[in-house]
């Protein structure tokens, strides 16, 4: 599914509309074919325990598959985030929307346990690079995303296994202003601390599925 792009996500400058909690009870069902879709073109784990650390997780993307997690320990200790980028977001084509997408949950390869609620923070300005011989490659970290980490663009959580969706479903997140690039940062909401895991599983190969992130936009 990442052999053709569909889907765009907005964020202008820093200045992102910050969405309220989006309950599982909003999700809508696909009854309709959008105007195109762009999945994510990488994604980077960091890591609060190890500052300097990146671990690319989709080094073939935008085709293939791989799995993320975020979480946290007790008081928000030992945070563990995901940073996803997308690009090539065709303009002119809003509205740009953050969804994710699902079948159910053992589809999209998803766990969870604790605090399950997830922000997603808008990344502002191109991702830290580092060149490597003749090549000049993304490598967020912790410590260098920080500065770069903007407004909240919204809160949502993915479906537990007591709600068992039978259809495939979409959870929206927020609209953003439109970029041809558009970075996020995933991370456990410290909602009282508690410790949380989401763990899922994102497969851009899957023609007109693709179980995970988009970026919706047109329609």
């Amino acid at each position: 599914m990442f052999s053709f792009v569909k889907s765009a996500l907005l964020l202008s400058g820093t200045s992102l509309a910050v969405a309220s909690v989006i309950p599982c009870a909003n999700q809508v069902s696909l009854e309709a074919v959008a105007s195109g879709i762009v999945v994510p073109s990488g994604f980077w784990q960091i890591f609060q325990q190890d500052q300097q650390r990146s671990t690319n997780l989709f080094p073939f993307a935008p085709n293939g598959s791989a799995q993320f997690a975020v979480s946290q320990g007790a008081g928000a200790a030992n945070k563990l985030d995901l940073i996803a980028s997308f690009t090539n977001i065709p303009s002119g084509q809003g509205p740009y929307q953050i969804e994710f997408l699902y079948s159910n949950p053992a589809r999209a390869g998803y766990q969870s346990s604790g605090n399950d609620n997830i922000n997603v923070f808008a990344v502002t300005g191109p991702l830290p690079t580092q060149k490597s011989g003749n090549t000049v490659q993304a490598v967020p970290t912790w410590a260098n995303i920080q500065k770069l980490t903007g407004s909240l663009i919204g809160t949502f959580h993915l479906p537990r296994s007591d709600e068992n969706p039978t259809q495939s479903k979409k959870i929206f997140i927020n609209s953003v202003t439109y970029q041809s690039t558009i970075n996020l940062r995933f991370s456990i909401a410290d909602s009282n601390s508690q410790a949380g895991f989401v763990q899922w599983f994102q497969n851009n190969d899957i023609d007109f599925f693709v179980p995970g992130l988009q970026i919706e936009y047109g329609g």
